[in-house]
Parts: C-alpha cells; structure tokens; sequence
C-alpha cells in the first residue's frame, strides 16, 4: 500500500512540475521524479532516493516555484522508501 501511494503522490508532483512552466532544469528534475515514481513498485529504494534528490535539485533551481510539487515528489519518496518494508516481509 505504500507503494502504491508513492506512486500516485510522486507522479503527481513530478507532473505537475512538468507543466508547471517554471524552465528546463525544473522539467528535467520531474521528468526524473516521474520516472523513478513509475518504478516505486519494483524498486521502491532506489525510487525513493532518486526522488529525494529531483525533489531538492527541483527545490534548488526553481527558487520555490517547485515548493508544492517538490513536497508531494518528496511524500511520495518517503512512501516509497517505507514501502521497501513490504517487500522485505
């Protein structure tokens, strides 16, 4: 179930960041972030801490026009990285 909610929270910031217009750098970053998102339900770890990174690279270049989209990509690395205990049990 944690999975799942990475997946849908982590998309859901790195598309909004995607059309957010806020330049190439921000779009790059959530291309990234949704990319990893997609891969949250086999590889929940590694998902996680790449979107760790695009949420802050994210919150680094867009100069808080990322600030929502970067807290639901970082949410959604958070469920990821929690759900890696379902995989595990």
């Amino acid at each position: 179930m944690m999975r799942i909610t990475g997946l849908i929270l982590g998309l859901i910031g790195a598309v909004w960041g995607m059309f957010a217009g806020l330049g190439g750098w921000v779009v790059l970053f959530s291309i990234v972030g949704a990319i990893s998102a997609a891969c949250a339900m086999s590889y929940p770890k590694n998902a996680g801490i790449i979107m760790i990174i695009a949420a802050v690279l994210g919150w680094m270049v867009g100069k808080g026009g990322f600030l929502w989209q970067g807290i639901l990509l970082l949410a959604g690395a958070i469920f990821a990285l929690v759900g890696q205990k379902e995989l595990e049990e």
